[in-house]
């Protein structure tokens, strides 16, 4: 993102993205050289043959971040939050994502900043490298296109420009199979950005901010040493060996193996995503499909879908109680008035049906979607379950096929279609699982 700055106050700030630069007598001593020796040394993982990568979740990348470090660098307030999220997680594709923000922090001496703390890690493999090697190539990639971008050397501009991003030199790190350093300043303040590679992993930790009083900007020293202890124990935490790591958490109380006993296989998953605050959520997803044997050239459908789970912790029983009535009215009142939607997208739904058995108590609700201007377009079912268990609310769906499937025109194919009462009890057997697990 390119901004506009005064040209005085980047000129000093340009001076931040060298390292050793930008320091005075009440900055925090640099803590990189100690960051760096307390690294794991660099040895390269092999690559040879296919690699499993470990399962990996937005909880997981903020819980590799003790407490007492994330609050020294982004402390918890009325202004601020958490994020986390699981982009993919298939067995060739795993992306995790986590990150904190504060945008009135006391950063000491009774100055007040923004603060932001981010982390992302991904794999992947494709049909000619395996993820080691693909990690390798997109590294290396990245690396020189973070090179091009330099535009700050020995805190003088390069470009010839007086506004807009600057990113400073390349620093070489030891963290994991191999590392680097960039600083930046930008309309978000001056940040340093630690990109790692371990095995098969990517790994990217940012971390920074602006002051509203006082100096600027923070420290570039203190920038980078933030971020580097930071990815010294993210690159430690996805060091660890693929099969000892769990899914932890709520979406860890149901394992691919439990969606594909339910359904069929093959699932994978969960990818998840939560966010904290009054309220706290989180979702998990798994994707359902069947694989079918066929020749080069034939012509196949697949039955599959995905399963969510959507959970919502409201504080109170209370609080809890009236949520779940409110969504079960608000079902009654969709199907009283024919269904919801325009001209473009239309949702009716069936009779709620009351269930036992589940928590508290429990519904479950059939809707079918279609697209008035498509008519040729397979209408789209859905199946759903709530349930409310003491504080929490939990939504249980699942969107897709269940029957049919197979070979084009082979005797006996039906094209894939949705079971109502085959994906309910697929769900209620996970739904029970789930709701066990709870604490």
């Amino acid at each position: 993102m390119v901004g506009v700055v005064l040209v005085g106050a980047l000129a000093g700030g340009w001076l931040l993205l060298r390292g050793g630069a930008g320091r005075g007598p009440q900055d925090p001593p640099d803590l990189s050289e100690r960051v760096r020796r307390g690294s794991p040394s660099r040895s390269p993982s092999p690559a040879a043959g296919a690699v499993k990568l470990r399962p990996v979740t937005g909880d997981q990348l903020c819980a590799a971040v003790p407490d007492s470090l994330r609050k020294s660098l982004v402390s918890d307030g009325k202004y601020g939050g958490r994020d986390a999220a699981t982009q993919a997680a298939s067995a060739t594709e795993k992306r995790a994502s986590c990150g904190w923000r504060n945008s009135k922090m006391d950063v000491g001496d009774g100055v007040i900043g923004y603060r932001t703390l981010t982390i992302s890690v991904e794999a992947e493999s494709t049909d000619s490298q395996n993820a080691v090697e693909h990690a390798k190539k997109e590294f290396d990639s990245d690396e020189k296109a973070n090179e091009r971008r330099v535009n700050v050397r020995d805190g003088r501009r390069t470009d010839g420009k007086t506004t807009g991003s600057a990113f400073g030199e390349l620093k070489p790190l030891t963290y994991g199979d191999a590392s680097y350093s960039q600083s930046s300043i930008g309309l978000s303040g001056l940040k340093a950005t630690v990109y790692v590679r371990q095995g098969p992993w990517l790994i990217e930790v940012s971390y920074g901010g602006s002051n509203r009083s006082g100096a600027k900007y923070p420290t570039g020293d203190e920038v980078r040493a933030a971020a580097g202890k930071v990815a010294d124990r993210v690159t430690a935490e996805m060091a660890k060996d693929a099969g000892k790591v769990k899914i932890t958490g709520p979406c860890g109380t149901i394992t691919a193996g439990n969606v594909e006993s339910a359904f069929f296989p093959t699932a994978e998953g969960p990818s998840v995503g939560g966010t904290d605050g009054r309220v706290q959520q989180v979702t998990c997803a798994w994707k359902i499909s069947e694989a079918v044997e066929h020749e080069p050239g034939q012509e196949y459908t697949t039955r599959g879908g995905t399963f969510r789970v959507h959970l919502v912790d409201w504080g109170d029983d209370e609080g809890a109680a009236f949520q779940f009535d409110r969504d079960a009215k608000k079902y009654d009142r969709y199907r009283a008035k024919g269904g919801i939607g325009n001209s473009v997208s239309h949702t009716d739904f069936e009779a709620r049906r009351q269930l036992s058995g589940l928590g508290d108590k429990a519904f479950a609700v059939v809707s079918t979607t279609t697209r008035p201007g498509e008519p040729e377009e397979e209408p789209r079912r859905e199946v759903l379950i709530e349930v409310l268990i003491g504080e929490r609310t939990v939504e249980f769906t699942f969107g897709g096929t269940t029957t049919g499937g197979g070979i084009v025109g082979a005797p006996g194919y039906r094209p894939p279609a949705l079971d109502p009462s085959a994906a309910q009890a697929a769900m209620t057997r996970l739904a029970g699982k789930f709701l066990a697990g709870l604490k």
